[in-house]
């Protein structure tokens, strides 16, 4: 076999658009020139959606220290399978593995099969992150990766701030890729004044190559991707009913039934005020980290365009309506979610 062109492994960290990038790709296949999306399971089947968490190993998810390893033969049999000159894949995957030694056999192999190897990945600041997660733990109540005490609006600051210094949460999984690809490294920052067009995937095609082609970036700036953000309002609502089902056994279950139950209900909670965090909290919670994030940052080099800039914030209040809209659809809620436990305990 030849030796392609170029492979171009996309880390997704979390929360840094790794999923619009994905599905953009995965959608876009047909018009992405000599660049290939490989994104293929064990059976051989291409993945739509792009998620390429299958590359990790099944059987062995983290040795005795936590670290994921990769299925280097199956991601060089996506390459393989490939006809075209340059591959990217993106996974979620490589954010977890950071071996250095099983990193530098990484790399030794992508030699084997090409000329030349570009590790991308995406950085994002860390209020903005600290939000995102904060929801995200309102959307999966039950996920083992986020916050589960729910102590708003403080947004729970000691806890938070464990997970992010967790290297996977912030860029630390990042520096021994940086040791082994040096300067085939790109970093970028996820601030929408970072970017190219202020677009993420305008900034992708760019530097992957692909800039020429005017239909696909323009495609790029008009995509959309559904993503469940939540207003001030909706998150006040779940966040009062997580401590409320705290007071249960198997809290984290009944959790998940109920957003399963009212999540498509939200879109009655509307409001145009935005959830934000609280100014004294935000500012005790980004100085604690800061020097982590700013010791990462150096280590990976000038390549890494971050500001950590604490910005003032407030914390938007509820309007009357807002709290009307809060009872009726709780008591809502309420009642049939009453009704259910009331069947359960009657079927038994």
């Amino acid at each position: 076999m030849l030796k392609k062109e170029k492979v171009i492994l996309h880390i997704g960290l979390h929360k840094t658009g790794t999923t619009s990038i994905q599905q953009f790709f995965a959608k876009n296949r047909d018009e992405l020139g000599e660049l290939d999306y490989a994104c293929y399971t064990q059976e051989g089947y291409f993945r739509e959606d792009g998620n390429a968490y299958f590359l990790l190993k099944q059987e062995n998810w983290y040795s005795s220290e936590r670290q994921c390893q990769i299925d280097i033969p199956h991601l060089l049999a996506n390459i393989k399978k490939s006809k075209k000159k340059r591959i990217m894949i993106s996974s979620e995957a490589f954010s977890w593995c950071e071996n250095k030694a099983y990193i530098e056999e990484l790399k030794a192999q992508l030699l084997n099969v090409a000329n030349e190897v570009l590790i991308l990945a995406y950085v994002r600041e860390p209020l903005s992150f600290a939000v995102s997660l904060y929801t995200e733990g309102l959307k999966y109540p039950n996920s083992l990766s986020v916050l589960t005490d729910y102590k708003y609006p403080c947004l729970s600051r000691v806890n938070l701030a464990n997970k992010f210094l967790n290297g996977h949460y912030t860029f630390g999984n990042l520096l021994p890729w940086k040791e082994v690809f040096h300067n085939d490294l790109t970093v970028r920052s996820l601030e929408k004044e970072k970017l190219l067009s202020g677009n993420l995937l305008v900034d992708v095609i760019k530097i992957v190559g692909l800039g020429e082609s005017e239909e696909l970036l323009k495609k790029a700036l008009n995509h959309h991707w559904e993503n469940e953000s939540f207003n001030l309002l909706q998150v006040h609502y779940l966040t009062s009913i997580y401590q409320f089902l705290n007071n249960f056994e198997d809290s984290h279950r009944l959790k998940s039934l109920s957003y399963e139950l009212i999540k498509r209900k939200l879109h009655c909670l509307k409001s145009d005020k935005k959830f934000k965090v609280k100014e004294d909290t935000a500012s005790k919670y980004f100085y604690q980290i800061r020097d982590d994030l700013l010791l990462s940052k150096q280590s990976l080099g000038e390549s890494v365009e971050v500001e950590f800039k604490y910005k003032k914030g407030h914390l938007d209040k509820l309007s009357f309506v807002d709290y009307f809209k809060f009872c009726y659809v709780f008591l809502i809620h309420v009642f049939f979610f009453g009704v259910y436990l009331f069947k359960r305990v009657t079927y038994k």
